[in-house]
């Protein structure tokens, strides 16, 4: 029996953001939400009113399935596998472990069953399965670009941070990042780890490192305001604090904080680009300019300034140019 993930699933966003998150997956699963998608237009589009989805009958027709024969452990997968991918966590649990007591070391019935208790808030159980689905897939050949092992070893990493095993946590997420280098999550939950441990140092590599790939990361900024008020730092605590607000499109407050931040640190090219950012989305070309044009003068090969201040100059020739023909 063939224990190959059908369908990865995916990170889920942080509760107080919506994350964009690189989905994970092969080309089977993108046939296979090409195809459900089809199924369900056509089940919306024609069918009677009341009758069932397709999903709904797929999953009615796998329970027959089990129940005709509950001893042949591939049904029992497919409903499982059904289960999940329309959130019935709790059914997909149930009928993972069931599996498991048959087969111990089923890869994706492993995998279901930690995904599963990763969405019911319950990492404590999590986490014996994904670490055994990470002893099966890490000695592999291809282990290095394994994007199923990747999102394994973040679940666990932080499924070991919920539950306070900070420890623990850090090498699960570190091999993520081994695997997928910008994988922001990862990153956030690496500077999670540090800072529950109290090294806020490290947390703040990381945090930085999370903002730099996802640069409207409200949640990183919250922990970078925590980890700098830790180690005395208020200017950079003003620039985190302008960060986030910048993040919640409060301009006004973004603007407020800073400039505070650069006051205390002139030369601090993530303050200068974030003060410029506000002055661009606040509409004062003209300071937003200027601004962006000093971060530059320090660090020349400084990306993320370079850019806005090309969409700065853009808008301001726009400007000149529709006052012209006025």
């Amino acid at each position: 029996m063939s224990t190959t993930n059908q369908s990865l699933p995916q990170k889920d966003p942080l509760s107080a953001r919506n994350l964009r998150r690189a989905i994970l997956v092969v080309g089977v699963l993108l046939i296979f939400i090409l195809l459900a998608f089809i199924g369900y237009y056509y089940w919306d589009r024609f069918a009677p009113r009341g009758a069932p989805s397709p999903a709904e009958v797929a999953i009615q027709e796998a329970e027959q399935a089990v129940k005709e024969d509950p001893q042949n452990p591939d049904l029992r997968l497919a409903l499982s596998r059904l289960y999940f991918e329309n959130r019935l966590y709790s059914q997909a649990l149930e009928q993972a472990q069931q599996l498991l007591l048959v087969e111990p070391d089923n890869q994706e019935a492993l995998l279901i069953a930690g995904m599963s208790n990763v969405r019911l808030e319950q990492p404590s159980e999590a986490i014996p399965s994904l670490l055994k689905v990470i002893d099966a897939r890490k000695d592999a050949p291809t282990a290095r670009s394994d994007m199923m092992l990747e999102m394994v070893y973040y679940f666990t990493g932080e499924s070991y941070n919920k539950t306070g095993h900070y420890h623990e946590a850090i090498p699960q997420l570190e091999a993520a990042l081994v695997i997928m280098p910008t994988d922001a999550d990862a990153q956030y939950q690496l500077g999670l780890a540090y800072q529950g441990l109290g090294q806020h140092e490290e947390a703040l590599e990381h945090f930085r490192e999370a903002v730099r790939f996802v640069p409207d990361f409200a949640e990183a900024y919250q922990r970078m305001v925590e980890s700098y008020a830790a180690l005395h730092r208020p200017g950079y605590v003003e620039y985190a604090q302008g960060m986030l607000a910048f993040t919640e499109k409060d301009y006004r407050t973004a603007e407020a904080h800073l400039l505070k931040a650069v006051n205390v640190l002139p030369e601090f090219v993530p303050a200068l680009l974030g003060l410029g950012l506000t002055y661009e989305k606040l509409g004062n070309l003209t300071a937003a300019q200027e601004i962006l044009q000093k971060a530059i003068s320090i660090d020349p090969n400084d990306m993320a300034s370079r850019q806005a201040l090309g969409r700065v100059h853009a808008s301001l020739e726009a400007r000149k140019t529709q006052e012209q023909s006025k």
